[in-house]
């Protein structure tokens, strides 16, 4: 079965924090990119963080818990914007992911 997961910049990418909407598995949700620093939180529609849960791609390490969240969601959402960003060298629009 192929699962893929949609992500989307919802507004502005130049910033020094940019929020995404994800969907994926009959869920949404919303992902925080803290640009300089390579961290992602997740976030409420308005870009507020939820819990205390971070993945530091600088540090290589994630921590914290968000309740309601779905970690694995969170993290393959996280993890296509990274790739996305490394590719583009900035925020990007999109960053939809495929898995087989």
């Amino acid at each position: 079965m192929t699962a893929s997961i949609g992500i989307w910049a919802h507004g502005d990418r130049t910033g020094d924090v940019v929020l995404y909407r994800w969907e994926a598995d009959e869920q949404t949700g919303f992902v925080a990119f803290e640009v300089p620093a390579l961290k992602f939180r997740p976030a409420d529609d308005s870009g507020r963080p939820i819990g205390d849960l971070v993945i530091d791609i600088a540090a290589d390490e994630s921590a914290g818990t968000a309740d309601g969240v779905d970690q694995r969601l969170f993290s393959r959402a996280a993890v296509a914007i990274m790739r996305a960003y490394r590719r583009a060298g900035a925020a990007p629009a999109t960053a939809h992911a495929y898995y087989h």
